[in-house]
């Protein structure tokens, strides 16, 4: 028990946190604090290009047969999570099935600054995990869009909701999943990592290398702000209808732990691993929902994977992965 104390103490006292700690702050206290579109917009494809440009480069190292396993393994759970979110949402929650659809779409995808954030943690305590799993965020991020989306289509379709009947949807849906813009940066990093020459890639790396804890910090700092905004604009739906977004996260991060000691990743790996199954997506997601399912409430499926699931990882859930990692390895 005093381990796990010892990590949420470390990770709580991170610059990370602690700049996603004074975004909350500063939206509690109503500070005019403010971060230009221009400039997160920057920041993010900062530091998307830069753990695609490492992925990338680590796997030169990499064969495709080494990763099968885990890209197999990935699928598996963000389709796996997608079942799960829904059947909790849906007959513990009791909400309606096109909210249910929503939320499981965003849960059985994944977030790219949790992960990012995990892995930094990693870096920190000097753990070793396998630098393709870049790649597998990739993966994962769109199976769980695509399921909810589908399904949602044939639902609609039988109970006479003609709200996603025209082909039109289904490409924007397949756009955002698969080309959306943090997607699109995560591969472009990594086709950069693959294939420029190291002389080029030392060139860069003092702007995608050296700066991007700083700028990750900055991020949060934006991320907290806006997290606690959501929370606010959900203050007319009962706190009990939510709890699904701090139960999720829990079974998504147990489920990833046991799944990467099962296929043999190392300790690192399977914490990543769970990094992923643990989070909820709320860039892809949210775009791609917020057009083919319109009649789901945005406020409840954006409100809970980023004001609260995205918080609960990152203080409490990425010490609890790592922890549990530790005991069962």
């Amino acid at each position: 028990m005093d381990l796990i104390f010892d990590i949420v103490y470390m990770n709580l006292l991170s610059p990370m946190v602690l700049f996603f700690l004074i975004g909350i702050i500063a939206v509690l206290v109503n500070s005019d604090l403010k971060v230009p579109d221009a400039v997160y917009t920057g920041y993010t494809m900062i530091i998307l290009l830069t753990i695609g440009i490492k992925g990338g480069t680590e796997l030169r190292n990499v064969t495709l047969v080494e990763m099968i396993p885990t890209i197999i393994t990935a699928v598996f759970l963000s389709v796996l999570m997608f079942g799960i979110s829904y059947i909790v949402v849906k007959y513990l929650f009791k909400l309606s099935v096109t909210n249910s659809l929503a939320i499981a779409g965003h849960y059985g995808s994944v977030s790219a600054v949790t992960f990012i954030a995990g892995i930094a943690f990693l870096d920190k305590v000097g753990v070793y995990y396998e630098a393709y799993m870049s790649a597998v965020l990739v993966i994962m991020e769109g199976p769980a869009i695509i399921l909810a989306i589908v399904i949602y289509k044939i639902y609609s379709q039988r109970y006479g909701d003609t709200s996603l009947t025209d082909d039109s949807n289904l490409n924007h849906v397949l756009k955002e999943a698969f080309f959306g813009k943090s997607i699109f940066l995560l591969l472009g990093g990594i086709f950069i990592g693959l294939v420029a020459h190291e002389d080029g890639i030392a060139q860069i790396s003092p702007f995608f290398g050296d700066l991007f804890y700083g700028i990750l910090c900055i991020f949060l700092l934006h991320m907290g702000m806006v997290a606690t905004q959501s929370i606010r604009e959900m203050e007319s739906i009962k706190v009990t209808s939510l709890l699904f977004a701090f139960l999720l996260p829990v079974i998504g991060g147990t489920v990833g732990i046991f799944a990467g000691y099962l296929i043999g990743l190392s300790l690192g790996g399977a914490v990543t691993l769970a990094f992923l199954t643990g989070s909820a997506s709320y860039i892809a997601a949210p775009a791609a929902v917020s057009h083919s399912i319109p009649k789901a409430n945005s406020g409840i499926y954006i409100g809970t994977s980023l004001g609260l699931t995205l918080p609960f990882n990152l203080i409490i859930g990425i010490p609890y992965y790592y922890w549990l990692a530790t005991f069962i390895y």
